[in-house]
């Protein structure tokens, strides 16, 4: 059987960027337990402002679709902007219109995670976090996390707060446990020869 598939998607442009931090630490910890991870952060994400007349599609758009169409869970990370995502995790979110007729998400859990100054303005990032993911038909796990903005990473991006690692550690659990449960109840039955019946022996 094939390793649980992950795309990760960080939304910050920020040199020493904490979210993307954050989502690298989740990234290890879903290697860690077997998944494939395919990170597509910072400027892999800068792209035009989605039109849906346009029909040429960019390389880093193709390359956005196919990460999220080969994956069984999502990551979104950002800072939070104004109470809000980053503009350019957003953006990047309207062009998975790409996969509206694959069902967008559909099948795939989400886990989201936010990075802000204050409690109020994470929390709201966070809930459109979600509410992006649920409206795209992904399955958005339990434990969200906002994670404080001075939270400091060491330079092998392991996160020196015993309590957020911790988040995080549940946040990436659930999102493969949720795939893995999603994909065994969506997988073809391994093809068994029938046992005879009575009538059959007959």
């Amino acid at each position: 059987m094939r390793p649980i598939r992950i795309a990760a998607l960080g939304g910050s442009l920020r040199s020493g960027s904490v979210s993307a931090a954050a989502l690298r630490v989740c990234a290890a910890r879903a290697r860690a337990a077997g998944a494939e991870v395919t990170v597509v952060c910072g400027t892999e994400l800068v792209l035009p402002p989605y039109d849906p007349e346009v029909r040429f599609r960019s390389a880093r758009e193709a390359r956005l679709l196919a990460a999220l169409r080969r994956a069984d869970g999502v990551l979104l990370a950002s800072p939070t902007y104004h109470g809000g995502m980053s503009g350019l995790l957003k953006n990047a979110l309207d062009h998975t219109e790409g996969l509206a007729e694959e069902g967008y998400l559909d099948g795939r859990s989400v886990g989201c995670l936010a990075v802000a100054w204050n409690e109020v303005a994470g929390a709201s990032a966070l809930a459109s976090l979600r509410a992006s993911a649920q409206s795209l038909r992904g399955w958005a796990v339990p434990m969200g996390v906002v994670v404080p903005a001075g939270t400091e990473f060491t330079p092998d991006d392991i996160c020196t707060d015993p309590r957020t690692t911790r988040r995080l550690d549940i946040l990436t659990d659930q999102l493969l446990d949720f795939a893995r449960t999603h994909r065994a109840g969506h997988d073809p039955a391994p093809h068994r020869t029938p046992t005879p019946t009575t009538a059959s022996r007959a």
